[in-house]
């Protein structure tokens, strides 16, 4: 299957070192778990620092519930990812808003008459939002990790990425 026909689920934050890598990497299990194909599940932030690395309680957190981080680099948020994104998932309602206004500056400018609606907070489709852990202790990114883990099965509802997933009938 090629990359341009993989649906992109985004996840968003600030800086793309803390929040969004995690539920970039719950999301991939998550799909894997129950599989479902097709799609292509990455992180950027509305302010991040192209190369910046994870941050060391964000690794840790994840190495502690089994994923090897690898060489995660933060990325940017940016024109080409806001056009192909199938669907954007903020770490915030405020995340959110500014996402929408960038995504529909960006869509017009490229001459988009008609503009789907795919930018969510993580609240809408799981019920709370991500607080940022950044500068706190490694206990509240356990607590942000187990708030996006218990809402990736609500996001695969909500987002019913089981319709659109290419999955092999067994």
């Amino acid at each position: 299957m090629s990359a341009t026909k993989l649906k992109k689920i985004v996840f968003v934050c600030t800086g793309n070192t803390c929040r969004s890598p995690m539920a970039e990497y719950l999301l991939k299990k998550a799909l894997k778990k129950a599989k479902l194909r097709g799609f292509k599940v990455c992180s950027v932030g509305i302010s991040a620092k192209k190369g910046d690395m994870i941050n060391p309680k964000s690794a840790q957190v994840l190495l502690e519930n089994g994923y090897p981080v690898g060489k995660f680099s933060a990325t940017p948020m940016s024109e080409k990812v806001l056009k192909e994104g199938f669907a954007f998932v903020c770490m915030t309602e405020r995340h959110r808003e500014y996402l929408m206004d960038m995504r529909w500056n960006v869509l017009r400018k490229s001459g988009a008459e008609e503009i789907e609606n795919n930018v969510y907070s993580f609240e809408e489709l799981a019920g709370c939002n991500i607080p940022d852990p950044y500068g706190k202790d490694v206990e509240e990114y356990r607590r942000v990790y187990a708030l996006l883990e218990g809402g990736m099965s609500a996001l695969i509802e909500k987002l019913d990425l089981k319709a659109y997933s290419q999955a092999k009938p067994s």
